[in-house]
Formats: C-alpha cells, structure tokens, sequence
C-alpha cells in the first residue's frame, strides 16, 4: 500500500497514457476517410454506388453520399464535385518512416 501512496504520480500517468492510446485508437478507427469526384454525364448515385459502394450495402451508400454533401434528393449534376465515403487504404493513410528505418 506504501507503494501505492508512494508512487502514485507514475500510476497517474500510466493510467492517463492508456487513456489517451484508447481514445487514439478508437478516433482513427471510425475516422471517415472520403475522396472527391467530378460527376460526368451519365453518372448517377446508383451507378456510383456500384463501383463504389464496397461492403456498404447501395442504399445505405448513396444515403451516406447525400449527408456528406447535403443533397435532399440523389440527382446529381454533370460537372459537380461530390465527396464519396471510401474504406481506408495505405494510399488514404499517412505513412510515418522512423529515422534510419530503411525499408
């Protein structure tokens, strides 16, 4: 118990530590990774749901298409930029190089 009382300032900031890494960690994982198109004619919502959509269902995709660019209807129009949900790719993700790591 001595310990406890002794130490307690380092089991402070262990504690805030795995806080912070929680809150990190849970943050970039339901982080919305998005990328901006140019509509084309032809395009419609459902089309783009096909090549688009991935593991989202197409309805619940071209619902998310219309909050994200706060469309009250899916027509869309040539020549308009619209933000698409996307899943997260190395592409999408910063890639951080330690000093002297080679690889």
């Amino acid at each position: 118990m001595s310990f406890i009382k002794n130490n307690s300032y380092i089991l402070l900031l262990i504690i805030l530590c795995m806080g912070f890494s929680i809150i990190g960690i849970t943050k970039s994982s339901k982080a919305q990774h998005m990328t901006e198109i140019t509509i084309m004619e032809g395009d419609t919502l459902w089309g783009l749901a096909l090549h688009h959509a991935e593991d989202m269902s197409k309805e619940q995709w071209m619902k998310e298409v219309m909050r994200l660019n706060d469309l009250e209807t899916a027509t869309i129009k040539t020549g308009e930029d619209l933000l698409l949900p996307t899943k997260p790719t190395v592409e999408n993700q910063k890639i951080i190089q330690l000093a002297g790591d080679n690889r």
